[in-house]
């Protein structure tokens, strides 16, 4: 169900989530394998935070009762991530670090499940599966992630 008929607002909508998500993966792999890259991150989360605030406009219309209309699991998904993610840009690096590894995991389990369960991110399968497979291999490569 959609509050909003401008499909260009929520293309760009879903746009956004698999840009935030790509961004999100490739933070990770960098960080994994050096350090945080503070700016790129920074311009991801921008990104992402823009997808949340037009999730809530165009897809809910600020109503919280749409929001939760599948359940609460996802809502409060989407909504940890996303916190994880906005208080990762305001910390110290070595906590940032943390928190984005935990965002992706977040990220990954509501984007897996999203793009399984609803015909209308169902195109986000393949690109959703494969930044899982990369940003969790870069988690679980030894000697790769410093807590």
């Amino acid at each position: 169900m959609l509050i909003s008929d401008n499909s260009f607002a929520i293309t760009l909508t879903f746009i956004l989530a698999i840009v935030g998500y790509v961004g999100l993966t490739v933070t990770v792999v960098l960080t994994a394998r050096s350090r945080l890259p503070i700016g790129f991150w920074k311009m991801v989360a921008v990104v992402i935070a823009a997808h949340v605030v037009m999730v809530w406009v165009f897809r809910y219309g600020g109503d919280v009762s749409l929001a939760v209309r599948n359940g609460y699991a996802g809502f409060l998904i989407f909504h940890l991530a996303a916190v994880l993610i906005l208080i990762s840009t305001m910390v110290r690096h070595n906590i940032a670090r943390r928190l984005i590894y935990l965002s992706f995991l977040v990220v990954t389990v509501g984007a897996i499940g999203a793009s399984f369960k609803y015909d209308v991110v169902s195109m986000y399968r393949i690109p959703v599966v494969l930044c899982a497979m990369v940003g969790g291999f870069s988690l679980v490569r030894p000697g790769s992630v410093r807590w």
